[in-house]
């Protein structure tokens, strides 16, 4: 999963990036601490952050290879004669799949 953070230097204010393992935040809490002290990519200044200052989104690099996976299904069923539905409810159960996992990591928060 893929957690993003901004940046605490006032000039910078970017968002910043880190990829985890974890689904939740408690497992979170366990693998890297209550909090995460990482180097800013854009300006080089040290971020602190509380693990419940980071939020997750969706990996879109997941719904892309979907997308890639219905069409190519898509063409070898229509070859065959068949226009198959459920091919284009590939790339849809994905992105909810996605959307779902990064809304349950930032709906719970810890102590």
């Amino acid at each position: 999963m893929k957690l993003y953070y901004y940046c605490s230097s006032n000039s910078c204010r970017k968002a910043n990036s880190i990829t985890v393992k974890s689904n939740n935040r408690y497992d979170l809490k366990q693998e890297i601490g209550e909090e995460i002290n990482e180097r800013c990519k854009h300006c080089g200044n040290h971020t602190k952050r509380h693990i419940n200052r980071l939020h997750a989104n969706p990996r879109y690099l997941y719904i892309i290879l979907g997308l890639v996976i219905a069409v190519i299904v898509t063409l070898f069923l229509w070859n065959l004669g068949w226009i198959s539905t459920l091919t284009g409810s590939i790339p849809i159960g994905i992105w909810f799949y996605e959307d779902q996992k990064a809304s349950a990591f930032n709906k719970v928060m810890v102590d």
